[in-house]
């Protein structure tokens, strides 16, 4: 097997396991300072000798994703790390569409990317949501068909690309005659600093190794969902004690933004300067000129809050259960009425516009959302009365954090 860069850069690394015999794609690690120095490693267990070829998860060296419902789902969280789940066939309203329209290099014998994925793909469905927008999909289709999606990074090179702009910088072709001819365009060397041959001291495979398991504490089942559920309730903290995270608590207290005062006292705990401060503030008011108030801004993965932490009133659709359609609805409703000024969108659920109090959500009525309208209950009562509330703000401040949860907001 060989072990090589699909990505590295100074935050983000990702690393690919290949068979140096036949190609096949049989894992990948993912490290790096936004997992906070965590490692998930995914990899077809015909590696260890299983002849079954399952898909094994591992998290700091302890399986993940392992207990199945009656169905075959399972899920697993780890509070501002990772959202993960397994499924045995596609889901419109968790996975992404664009990975069905990936053309691949070559036509091989198992068929185009829709075919790895959709239906009832060996293996099951794979779906993991990483900080720093971060996602990855993966089968067990040709022991393994996986999709990275990111934003570029600075300095960014491996297998994946330098997203440079000039294709030409990124890979070699194989040396001729080294491999069939119709194999060529899908059998390129990366180019770029830093691809030699992955050390072992830098080997994410081998650093999640049974030394860091996780204590079994922290992995617990939560059968109450209704599917093979795991969380771990731990995240590591920059803050080295109570005190510290007392003193940078009330040194961010003024930035309003949820996700940004989070920054702020995490810049403040590992460099303790105040100055950290003022440039925190500066970013919201930067962020807030930026959006004019047309395009919905994505706030971060969990369910909307104000900036008391307080949930929001929720008004939820019947049958909007797409992201880009949920922002489309936000910025159609929230140019006609002042009152929305958010929405949010859990995965597998379905799209809610987020109101301020005080709001009649009757005018909502207005609109129809594709899949059949509003949930009744919402308009006549509870979450959806005009004139109660939960949270008190006028304004989405922040997200309270749960990588299943996407929020936007319109200032």
């Amino acid at each position: 097997e060989m072990v090589m860069w699909m990505v590295k850069s100074e935050k983000i690394l990702i690393q690919g396991l290949s068979k140096t015999n036949t190609g096949n794609f049989m894992g990948f690690a993912v490290g790096g300072p936004f997992m906070l120095n965590h490692t998930l490693v995914v990899y077809n267990s015909s590696l260890t000798g299983d002849t079954t070829g399952k898909l094994k998860v591992m998290l700091d060296g302890r399986e993940i994703l392992n207990h199945w419902d009656e169905k075959g789902n399972a899920e697993f969280e780890a509070p501002f790390l990772l959202w993960a789940a397994r499924r045995t066939e596609w889901d419109v309203s968790m996975h992404d569409h664009d990975v069905l329209g990936i053309k691949p290099a070559i036509d091989w014998a198992v068929g185009p990317w829709p075919k790895r994925f959709q239906q009832e793909p060996k293996g099951g469905l794979y779906y993991f949501k990483l900080p720093n927008e971060v996602e990855i999909t993966l089968s067990g289709v040709d022991y393994m068909s996986a999709v990275f999606k990111m934003a570029p990074q600075q300095g960014q090179s491996g297998y994946c690309g330098n997203f440079n702009g000039v294709a030409e910088d990124e890979f070699e072709p194989p040396v001729p005659g080294s491999v069939p001819k119709e194999l060529v365009p899908a059998w390129n060397k990366a180019v770029g600093e830093g691809l030699e041959q992955v050390r072992d001291a830098d080997n994410l495979f081998k650093l999640a190794s049974p030394e860091l398991v996780l204590s079994a504490a922290l992995v617990q089942q939560a059968s109450a969902l209704g599917v093979g559920r795991q969380e771990d309730p731990m995240m590591a903290s920059p803050c080295k004690d109570a005190h510290s995270l007392d003193e940078a608590e009330q040194a961010c207290v003024s930035i309003p933004d949820v996700d940004l005062r989070a920054a702020c006292m995490a810049d403040f705990c590992l460099t303790e300067k105040a100055s950290v401060v003022d440039d925190a503030a500066m970013s919201g008011v930067m962020e807030e000129r930026l959006s004019d108030g047309r395009v919905p801004l994505f706030v971060g993965h969990g369910p909307c809050r104000d900036i008391g932490g307080q949930a929001l009133r929720a008004v939820r659709t019947k049958g909007v259960r797409i992201a880009m359609e949920c922002q489309e609805l936000l910025r159609e409703v929230g140019a006609a009425i002042a009152g929305v000024v958010g929405a949010q969108l859990k995965t597998e659920g379905t799209c809610e516009l987020v109101v301020r109090p005080g709001t009649d959500v009757h005018d909502l009525l207005d609109f129809a959302p594709s899949g059949g309208g509003w949930v009744d209950a919402d308009l006549s009562g509870g979450v959806g009365d005009p004139h109660g509330g939960l949270g008190g703000a006028s304004f989405v401040a922040g997200v309270e954090k749960d990588l299943s949860w996407n929020c936007w907001r319109l200032d």
